[in-house]
């Protein structure tokens, strides 16, 4: 059930975290915050993604 909390949970709520980390260096003027970033929106999309990966993985059983 761990397992469970963690990814329909925990990871949605670093989704929301990412993408809002994208936002506020998205917004930043220096290019080093650009950079950032991105890298914050490839977490963002991972942890969004991994709950959605484990229902059609689960719905395919």
């Amino acid at each position: 059930m761990a397992a469970l909390g963690f990814v329909f949970i925990t990871l949605p709520c670093l989704a929301i975290i990412g993408f809002t980390c994208f936002a506020a260096c998205r917004a930043q003027k220096h290019e080093a915050f650009k950079v950032l970033a991105y890298a914050c929106l490839a977490f963002g999309l991972a942890c969004a993604l991994v709950p959605v990966g484990v229902v059609v993985w689960i719905s395919s059983l």
